[in-house]
């Protein structure tokens, strides 16, 4: 009877114990999908049971000889057996486990939030991605609180784009991970991300100028505009895009440039030390640029531009020479400014954006 009863309390505790690895996410976040674990497919345990059978590969791939035949041989049925354990026993065993606590759930599947810069929900986005895994798309659009369902928790990963009318678009998907995700206090699990309203708006080129005024408007102090740097942040997910310090450019009438800007279009990306990019500039005109080798891995400029101004290193045997970058005149109805672009919406954006750089005092 002892022995029945230290049984009993024995599989109480282990049932215990495993039912609040379901709540707590031991196993995985769950949020209510049933047989999720199962779903899933092979967890963290396919790294242990298959070493044996990649360590094989690896040595084959190698050409690491005769020594390889009997791990392969010793590691394919270990990988064979710990699939169908992990698949057919262990797993199912979980999700019986946790089945109850799965039922309980107000919420299956998890949520795509889109916010905008205030935080309030947006309604009507729409939504295109895919699962990494698989590969399979999923699209629609956000309801009335600004989320998308996605009903399948074992694709854990993937990647989407959001877009909305008078919202200025994403330069870069985004990605979510299930794996990695915390359940809200309600145990609904939402990924939240910002589609701002402030959209810096297309480019327009300047075309009433002369060089002559141009020389004279140029030198000072420019930076990006609230616009420019709200969408670099939003858009292009650039945790710095606020930082005063950067995204600004000093060009002086002599010629030369301190510009605290990104190289290219590395605009989200650009984790190097404050330090100037550039150390002149010069006018340019469209129809007097030759191109060529100088222009060849620049991205395609914006049509029917006017002026640029070329911001441009000071090469030596040490540097590669002529590193520059190009920042086009522009105006609108706020006044000229300087872009570096994008300007086309071809590939990634949805409406043509425009990076705005404007005069500023000292």
């Amino acid at each position: 009877m002892k022995k029945l009863t230290k049984a009993i309390l024995v599989a109480t505790l282990a049932l215990a114990t495993m039912f609040s690895g379901c709540k707590t996410g031991m196993f995985a976040p769950r949020s209510g999908e049933l047989f999720q674990t199962t779903r899933m497919c092979p967890g963290p345990g396919l790294y242990i049971y298959t070493a044996p059978l990649m360590v094989w590969v690896w040595g084959v791939q190698k050409r690491g000889g005769e020594w390889t035949i009997p791990i392969g041989i010793v590691g394919l049925p270990i990988a064979a057996v710990g699939f169908v354990v992990d698949e057919c026993v262990v797993s199912p065993l979980v999700d019986l486990v946790c089945l109850p606590y799965d039922l309980c759930q107000p919420y299956h599947g998890c949520y795509l939030r889109i916010v905008d810069e205030d935080g309030r929900p947006v309604q009507g986005a729409k939504i295109h991605g895919h699962f990494d895994l698989v590969g399979k798309a999923f699209s629609g659009t956000t309801d009335a609180v600004g989320e998308f369902k996605i009903n399948r928790l074992h694709d854990v990963k993937g990647h989407f784009r959001a877009s909305c009318d008078n919202h200025a678009s994403w330069y870069q998907s985004r990605g979510f991970d299930v794996a990695n995700a915390k359940a809200e206090s309600d145990g609904k699990i939402v990924f939240q991300y910002t589609l701002s309203k402030m959209n810096p708006g297309g480019w327009k080129a300047k075309k009433d100028i002369s060089r002559e005024e141009l020389q004279k408007l140029i030198p000072g102090k420019w930076s990006a505009d609230k616009e420019s740097r709200r969408w670099l942040m939003d858009g292009f997910n650039c945790s710095f895009a606020n930082d005063p310090g950067r995204y600004c450019l000093t060009l002086d009438e002599s010629g030369s440039a301190v510009a605290y800007v990104p190289f290219g279009y590395r605009f989200g990306k650009d984790k190097s030390k404050l330090v100037p990019r550039y150390s002149s500039w010069s006018i340019q005109r469209n129809g007097n640029v030759t191109g060529g080798k100088d222009d060849s891995y620049r991205n395609e400029p914006p049509a029917e531009w006017v002026w640029r101004i070329r911001l441009a290193e000071n090469s030596d045997e040490k540097t590669f020479p002529g590193w520059s970058g190009d920042y086009y005149l522009g105006e609108d109805e706020k006044g000229i400014y300087l872009s570096p672009g994008p300007f086309s919406s071809a590939e990634r954006l949805s409406e043509k954006l425009s990076i705005k750089y404007r005069k500023v005092g000292e």
